[in-house]
């Protein structure tokens, strides 16, 4: 699997460039997969608020999905997860390759943003 990173600062324009490599090489045929890494400490911002699928995460589950029209949705909690293993459920998808917003001390081919000569 092919996986470039965007790493930088906040604010330095990551997400931009990640948004626009995805629309270009989508309209060109490939299919593209993300991964953002959350680095402002704390749980990412959720999606659901009072649906079924969160009522059996607070009943104790530690891993929840929700399929419907194609889309599938997965919540799965552990102490912590590295690229590796998100990447590892990203082998079971068809991809070309993936992009990853951060986890900047992988190793893997990068792009680093920089807004200034202090970064």
């Amino acid at each position: 699997m092919n996986v470039w990173q965007v790493v930088g600062y906040k604010n330095s324009g990551k997400t931009t460039l990640m948004e626009k490599w995805v629309k270009i090489a989508s309209s060109e045929g490939y299919r593209v997969g993300t991964i953002k890494h959350h680095g402002h400490g704390g749980e990412p911002e959720r999606r659901y608020a009072t649906t079924d699928s969160e009522r059996h995460e607070r009943a104790g589950a530690v891993c929840v999905s929700v399929e419907g029209g194609g889309l599938l949705q997965i919540h799965a909690r552990q102490s912590s997860w590295s690229l590796a293993q998100i990447l590892s459920f990203y082998q079971l998808l068809p991809l070309d390759f993936v992009l990853v917003e951060g986890y900047k001390s992988e190793r893997y081919p990068k792009v680093v943003m920089v807004r200034n000569e202090e970064d």
